[in-house]
């Protein structure tokens, strides 16, 4: 038999600081004895392992320290979360480069727009990589580690591209980011949507990106459009590089504690305390089968009250429900990015606007993003019935955005375009972090872990992947890119029709607490 040793105490907020002495092992030890250390099967005791609580753990020989799950009991919490949020402005300060620095690549390698577009196909497959090795990631480096390989990923990356290489190089790079952005993505996003004020939280996460996404075209614009001494493209990409350096170390020191062994320790609990959860629930669960308007979800249901412990991506990939929810956020962030992305070159080309004008109205549209994931993120927790509600209002608005877009396109008065980008964003917003925690409130239990990962890596492909196709329509229709506002609209026609089916599929029992 194997000993896991709980040290449940009050320690010091302090002794978990960066930088700072470890938790006293002195403390109190409560043990518990299990048959092995990955099955832990005598713990009856599950309090002790309390979330709102510090305490350590010796497991498989390696010291592992648990903190509150609550920002506010917490300042090793809180500095993971800056360091989240850093990573995200750095998402957008990255991605929103690509957009803003079209006409540019365009000129220095002499492409057209569908060989600019392998920009965007080369993250998508960085991202899909990661999406498929999410999960062995995740239970061979743990946390730290993943953030770490994206961290450096996307920095290498960067750092190369700095040096104008061929465009062979450069597509390479991007592979590399969307490494790393598959990588910190799944990864922030699955650990963030566990702690308390998850809606809030990942509101303000994604409102980061927007905020990154809102800097770099008017930023970019005002150092290669300057008068005196203005800077070449490739000068930005060494900023970025300089900002994933300092990234890199924030969530080294961070991160520290997030070992493989943590995680593993923790999937364990999480499946013993998903168990006993659903075991109390049995009768509401029992009750909702017998519901006639949700008799189709039955299946899953059961199969969640057979198997409690957390199943391999090869597993969780046979759920309908895993598909459903990355399809609808890989169209999602693909209409999203689409959009931004594409909005330069639209307003340049088909509109003649001026290159800096140009890139003004695309920081309207992320400024708008990014005070919608931040703002509405508290309306959804505290005005709305669920975040199925509130994710359905804020897809139609985007869709009535995107087609209000579309019919004044045409006007010559481009002030009544800003007001309708900036609506437009502000609605599109929320609709990720919204996503996420609905998500992990439908899902069975056993689909956390791998599927959440899957989600989110999958999810953000459409980032690359959309993008790319609207790069092959801008080049081959008789259209072009004036199909643009029409493509986007009809994507986001399409989601609210997706979320309307899982609104009516799932909505009866949403708020049961299947956590």
């Amino acid at each position: 038999m194997q000993n896991t040793e709980i040290k449940d105490d009050s320690i010091e907020s302090e002794n978990l600081l960066i930088g700072n002495s470890e938790p006293n092992d002195s403390e109190g030890v409560v043990n518990f004895e299990g048959s092995s250390s990955t099955n832990l099967d005598d713990l009856s005791d599950l309090e002790a392992y309390s979330t709102n609580k510090r305490y350590t753990v010796e497991f498989e020989n390696e010291t592992i320290y648990f903190d509150s799950i609550d920002w506010r009991d917490s300042t090793l919490l809180k500095l993971q979360i800056i360091a989240g949020y850093l990573v995200f402005i750095l998402f957008g300060l990255a991605e929103q480069t690509v957009g803003t620095l079209i006409p540019k690549f365009q000129d220095h390698y002499e492409i057209d727009d569908i060989q600019t577009s392998f920009i965007f196909l080369a993250s998508v497959a960085g991202y899909f990589l990661m999406a498929l090795l999410n999960e062995i990631t995740h239970k061979n480096l743990g946390i730290r580690g993943v953030v770490i390989l994206g961290s450096v990923s996307m920095t290498c990356a960067y750092l190369i591209v700095s040096f104008k290489p061929p465009f062979s190089i450069f597509i390479f790079c991007y592979i590399l980011n969307g490494i790393g952005f598959g990588s910190l993505d799944a990864s922030l996003n699955t650990w963030m949507g566990c702690l308390i004020d998850s809606n809030q939280l990942l509101g303000i996460l994604h409102g980061c990106y927007g905020i990154g996404c809102m800097i770099s075209p008017p930023v970019i614009t005002g150092l290669l459009e300057r008068a005196k001494n203005p800077w070449q493209w490739n000068k930005y990409y060494m900023v970025l590089s300089s900002v994933g350096a300092l990234n890199t170390i924030f969530l080294i020191l961070a991160f520290r504690h997030e070992t493989a062994k943590k995680y593993k320790f923790a999937m364990i609990l999480k499946n013993k305390k998903g168990k006993k959860l659903d075991e109390e629930n049995e009768f509401e669960l029992d009750t909702f089968r017998n519901q006639s308007e949700v008799s189709t979800t039955n299946d899953e249901l059961d199969n969640e009250k057979e198997d409690h412990s957390s199943v391999p991506l090869s597993e969780a990939l046979k759920s309908k429900l895993v598909w459903l929810f990355s399809i609808i956020l890989f169209i999602y962030v693909g209409g999203e990015v689409s959009f931004g992305s594409w909005l330069i070159t639209f307003l340049t080309r088909i509109k003649s606007l001026s290159y800096t004008y140009s890139s003004y109205m695309a920081t309207s549209f992320w400024a708008g993003l990014t005070a919608g994931r931040i703002g509405l993120g508290f309306v959804t927790a505290h005005y709305f019935k669920n975040e199925l509600v509130a994710n359905f209002l804020y897809m139609f608005l985007s869709f009535a955005g995107f087609l209000a877009f579309w019919m004044l396109s045409w006007v010559t008065t481009n002030f009544f375009l800003f007001i309708i980008v900036f609506l437009a964003g502000a609605f599109v917003g929320p609709i990720f972090p919204t996503t996420i925690v609905a998500s992990l409130k439908i899902l069975p239990h056993k689909y956390h872990a791998a599927g959440l990962g899957f989600i989110c890596a999958f999810g953000g492909g459409g980032a690359a992947a959309l993008p790319f196709l609207i790069g092959i329509i801008a080049e081959s229709s008789t259209l072009g890119l004036t199909l643009l506002p029409c493509i986007v609209m009809s994507i986001f026609a399409f989601l609210c029709l997706m979320w309307l089916g899982m609104m009516k599929r799932y909505g009866a029992n949403y708020n049961t607490n299947r956590l």
